[in-house]
């Protein structure tokens, strides 16, 4: 047998679980004539209820926004803010709807004083809640005229809270509808709410226009003294700082600047050319005929002369040279004449370099002079600017103010000229009339809503009380639930109160199913172990009556077909298989054997039918846990082993006593019967938990008493072909 020290692993696995929809349906299906039952019980109750009901009356009239407004000046801004705007049509919906509307119309109607609103009122919830606290109690305390305004506020509130306000989409149509036990009342409060809306409005509308008209009238005053003190500081500030505004305050100045400016940029430029010829002739202390090497100089047109005269006279010295000595008086004459040009020239050079001089000096002058009167229009122009600044922020307070003064005057004349022009913000499009037939009865709506809540409620119940059961619920769950393989599942078989279980039902023809289930069960015990053969088969359980003792009797019927097989009745505190095969309760049994009185051969029993052998549990004796805990038993396990080709232990249940505790460590394998749904899982797990903790693992589970008509889905997953094959 296997031995295992840690059981985490099957603890965790076992707290996984989820809802199984195809369980849920069977279980509903199971019971669908208590669901169609409890549904017919409601909605016999719902009809007699709804016939109780009163007939309602509904009465719709037609409100058309601003129906006949006159398109008269653009005064209309003042209280018309965009009729056509939906913010303003929702707007008005929400009027319709307020309690101010509602007072009108409960004034309108004296419906303070109409039959429908001073019924008794009918006994209810909410109003043995206000008697609980003394709401109603305070109410009827309460004087005359603290009650009629109580009545009052309830008559108002219950026409804000029913009337019915509907937008016609893409239109300026509103429709107002009311529901009454009164036809007449249907149709007169709509009526009343849409008159109480023009009425409103038109109270609005000539207030506003009255208030527009003193506010204007008021505003145009104050604005037309502001606009001539403004008028009056701009032309007190022009004339004390002796401004022209021609083309600007800064026009002058700014022409006189650029002038100046053009005329020094000139003066710079005869300056520059002055300065380089005065550069070239400044030299003192060289000869004067050093300066013709000067273009400037060269090509002055005196110069040029007295040069044209020296070139002449020394041409005529040159020729006379050639035919007169140097002393004839002729070539004395020409050299004198040769001389006097040539002072002439030195005079007209030395005459040019001081008009230079004389021309250099007054351009400085001249530039200086116009860089002196640039500074000065500069500092103007910065005085002029920082008057146009005030001058212009003045300028544009008087226009602002002629704007709003003209605009305000504007308004003021428009409103005098419209204020005795009366229209209709809106009107009655179509007047709601006295309806002659009811509503379209909802009863029979609500007697087969009835039907279907009441079925749909007991299917919830069904489904719940399914839900709270927290046993094994289908074969899934026991891995889920458990965390432990299925070996077989047997189904529960239909019988009598009090009818007890036949013993050789494993043998009868008329249960296929159970027969073939116990085979399937004896195959899985014997595929389990291949290699390893499980030849001592202990079978327990968690609580007493979940089928152990039958699981044991039927697997070892069903092995008897095959091999040798032994069958011990271990549970000696309440033994069943002896009384189940008729065996007297004086023959001598297991107890026996292991307290030496007997031997094996003389405690065995022969089953001629299923040809199995029985050891019954024998005489009760008083520490049974003694007995089985004894080497006496590991020793009769032995010797039964090599005569035995299995051997099938029932055992008592692991939560009633530790009986099991003991046998399980002397056998090769554990199976774990569990009553489908009715062993609480909680059990089931406290059970298993005890063989864990000594190290015993069990081989698997047995799913007992399994609803195969409920569980449908699983019969046919597992079972459903059995009754075919058995025939």
């Amino acid at each position: 047998m296997e031995k295992y020290t840690n059981n985490s692993e099957e603890g965790e696995s076992s707290q996984v679980g989820s809802i199984d929809l195809v369980a849920l349906f069977f279980a509903v299906y199971e019971r669908k004539w208590f669901i169609i039952a409890f549904a017919i019980l409601m909605t016999v109750v719902a009809y007699f209820s709804v016939q109780n009901i009163p007939d309602r009356y509904q009465a719709t009239a037609t409100l058309l926004l601003g129906g006949n407004q006159a398109n008269l000046v653009s005064i209309r801004d003042v209280y018309e803010a965009g009729v056509q705007r939906r913010e303003f049509l929702m707007t008005q919906v929400e009027m319709l709807r307020s309690r101010g509307i509602a007072a009108r119309v409960v004034d309108d109607l004296d419906l303070v004083n109409h039959e429908i609103f001073n019924q008794a009122p009918k006994s209810s919830l909410k109003a043995n809640i206000k008697s609980l606290f003394g709401i109603e109690a305070a109410v009827q305390n309460a004087g005359p005229e603290e009650k009629a305004r109580i009545q009052r506020e309830r008559i108002i509130n219950i026409i804000a809270k029913n009337i019915k306000v509907s937008p016609v989409r893409n239109t300026k149509l509103i429709k107002l509808s009311y529901e009454s036990y009164s036809p007449s009342l249907a149709a007169a409060i709509p009526n009343a709410v849409a008159r109480a809306y023009i009425a409103e409005q038109q109270t609005v509308r000539s207030d506003v226009t009255e208030k527009a008209t003193s506010w204007l009238s008021e505003r145009l005053e104050s604005l037309r003294d502001r606009l001539e003190l403004s008028e009056h500081a701009l032309n007190q500030f022009q004339q004390q700082e002796d401004l022209v505004d021609l083309q600007g305050v800064r026009g002058l100045a700014s022409q006189e600047l650029n002038e100046t400016m053009q005329q020094l940029l000139e003066a710079k430029r005869e300056l520059k050319d002055v300065r380089l010829l005065y550069n070239q002739v400044r030299p003192k202390d060289v000869p004067e005929e050093s300066f013709l090497s000067q273009p400037e100089v060269l090509n002055h047109p005196l110069i040029q002369a007295a040069s044209q005269s020296v070139t002449n006279a020394q041409l005529g010295v040159t020729e006379l040279a050639r035919r007169y000595g140097p002393k004839h008086p002729t070539m004395l004459a020409a050299q004198d004449e040769l001389a006097s040009a040539r002072a002439q020239l030195r005079t007209e050079i030395r005459k040019l370099v001081a008009s230079i001089e004389v021309d250099y000096e007054q351009a400085a002058q001249k530039v200086y002079a116009l860089e002196a009167e640039l500074s000065g229009a500069k500092s103007s122009l910065q005085n002029v600017a920082q008057k146009e600044i005030r001058y212009d922020e003045l300028k544009r307070e008087v226009e602002v103010n002629r704007q709003l003064y003209n605009t305000f005057l504007t308004r003021f004349k428009e409103t005098r000229e419209v204020s005795d022009y009366e229209t209709t913000a809106a009107r009655v499009a179509d007047p709601a009339v006295i309806p002659r037939r009811p509503l379209a009865s909802k009863k029979q709506l609500l007697i087969l809503f009835a039907f279907f809540a009441s079925a749909g409620l007991g299917a919830g119940i069904v489904i719940s009380l399914d839900l709270l059961k927290s046993g094994i619920r289908d074969p899934q769950d026991v891995g889920r639930k458990i965390g432990l393989p299925l070996l077989g599942m047997v189904p529960e078989l239909s019988l009598k109160k009090d009818e007890q279980l036949d013993l050789y039902t494993y043998f009868d023809a008329s249960q296929p199913q159970f027969s073939e289930a116990i085979r399937s069960l004896r195959t899985g015990v014997v595929l389990s172990r291949m290699d390893d053969k499980a030849d001592v088969i202990c079978v327990t359980s968690s609580a007493p009556s979940e089928g152990k003792t039958t699981i044991s009797t039927n697997l070892s019927f069903s092995l008897g077909q095959l091999e040798k097989v032994l069958l011990i009745d271990a549970d000696m505190r309440r033994p069943s298989v002896g009384r189940r095969f008729s065996v007297a309760p004086s023959r001598p049994g297991l107890a026996d054997i292991l307290s030496g009185r007997f031997t094996v051969d003389e405690c065995v029993v022969k089953d001629e039918r299923s040809g199995i052998d029985i050891i019954p549990a024998g005489i009760r004796p008083e520490d049974p846990q003694r007995l089985l805990g004894s080497s006496q038993f590991q020793k009769l396990i032995k010797e039964l082993r090599g005569k035995y080709d299995r051997i099938i232990i029932d055992t008592p249940p692991v939560q009633a006593v530790s009986d099991v505790l003991v046998i399980s460590r002397l056998v090769c394998s554990v199976l774990y019967v569990v009553r489908a749904e009715e062993t609480r899982i909680g059990v089931i797990r406290a059970g298993i938990s005890r063989l864990l903790n000594l190290g015993v693992k069990p081989e698997g589970v047995v799913l007992n008493s399994v609803v195969m008509t409920r569980r449908g889905a699983y019969s046919d997953q597992y079972y459903g072909h059995y009754p075919d094959y058995a025939h």
